[in-house]
């Protein structure tokens, strides 16, 4: 650069962007050693960071994921801990129906797990690892009460679990427990919305007739999408920042900080007379007034036992609670021997030794 003011304009750009930068600096409190993680800004409200990669999954998680995975590379899941058993079996109960015997159960607790395992269901059970908990996992490993009822710590836990699942080998279909499949071949239809255009990377269900907000009840993920990817660090972000939003509002303020496009775009919407949330199925009648079957419902407008009565009374609870019961009687048995025997050996070691004759 000869001319004179060619290098005056060309300094003042670099002096204008050091000034910009450093602007940024004082006011990011980031990590200062960020070595595996991409600095992106979009349309986010807040710089977000989004990892390259992550740890290496456990190769017990990763097992049961790979042995349960459908065709076109797609793995059913849903997410319950102990205190949700009963429900998680009736769940169950509709996979079976609609001849899905290939899923997997994410627990978080060990008893749960355990459940599943004298119930036979120990090759569709994987026990969440404690570092895929972004926060300390003791909270989350309560197991006295459900987390299903309007809980927003099943919901962290889902989007942690979720993004864990966008950097494997698979796609992720998550169900909640109170999703109830009424079709066979139901997975498929999903997977072939997500194999017609290839920039799809995320397909949900509505959770009004505004096609405005998704119900995360329901989310297939493409395997290692980017902007997936983004969206989830960006709903992590904000419910660390608002730990008492659920995922649901998180997600749904994380999409709405991206430009999204309809056909072009990264998001399919389920239809909501297919894939009805409580509301419109039960109390709004939307599908058997157009006279369709759908093909997933969603019980999520009542809680507790007025859900429990409500699915009883429509002929959707199928799960048989004496037999739930007797295996919870069984690990509550095998616990408390283990823990005598625990105790046992730690009084023994506890006890002076004798002195040699």
């Amino acid at each position: 650069m000869n001319d004179q003011i060619q290098q005056q304009h060309h300094f003042q750009n670099i002096t204008d962007m050091s000034s910009r930068n450093a602007s940024f600096d004082a006011a990011c409190n980031c990590p200062a050693l960020l070595s595996n993680v991409t600095f992106i800004r979009h349309g986010e409200n807040l710089p977000i960071f989004v990892p390259e990669d992550l740890s290496a999954m456990q190769l017990d998680v990763l097992d049961k994921l790979l042995l349960n995975k459908h065709s076109e590379n797609t793995v059913i899941i849903t997410i319950a801990g102990y205190g949700m058993r009963h429900e998680l079996y009736n769940w169950i109960h509709y996979m079976q129906t609609a001849k899905e015997k290939k899923f997997v159960v994410f627990c978080t607790d060990a008893k749960l797990y355990m459940h599943l395992i004298v119930a036979g269901h120990e090759e569709r059970a994987a026990l969440i690892p404690e570092d895929w908990f972004v926060s300390s996992p003791d909270l989350f490993r309560d197991t006295t009460l459900s987390m299903l009822d309007d809980d927003p710590r099943l919901s962290h836990v889902k989007t942690w679990v979720l993004q864990r699942l966008v950097y494997s080998p698979v796609n992720a279909l998550m169900l909640d427990v109170n999703q109830f499949m009424m079709h066979r071949r139901t997975r498929e239809y999903i997977q072939t919305l997500l194999r017609i255009r290839g920039d799809t990377q995320i397909i949900a269900t509505q959770d009004g007739l505004d096609q405005r907000t998704i119900n995360t009840g329901l989310l297939l993920i493409r395997s290692n999408a980017q902007a997936a990817k983004r969206i989830l660090a960006n709903t992590i972000q904000i419910q660390e920042k608002q730990p008492s939003l659920n995922q649901q509002a998180a997600f749904n303020k994380a999409l709405n900080q991206m430009e999204l496009h309809v056909k072009t775009g990264m998001t399919v919407l389920l239809d909501i007379i297919h894939f009805p949330n409580g509301l419109n199925y039960f109390e709004h009648n939307l599908p058997e007034s157009k006279g369709i079957k759908p093909y997933i419902i969603h019980a999520n407008h009542k809680f507790g036992q007025d859900r429990r009565d409500l699915l009883k009374e429509n002929d959707f609870w199928k799960v048989s609670e004496d037999y739930v019961d007797g295996i919870s009687y069984q690990i509550e048995d095998i616990l408390k021997r283990t823990n005598q025997l625990l105790e046992q050996q730690d009084n023994q070691k506890a006890e002076p030794l004798e002195d040699a004759p």
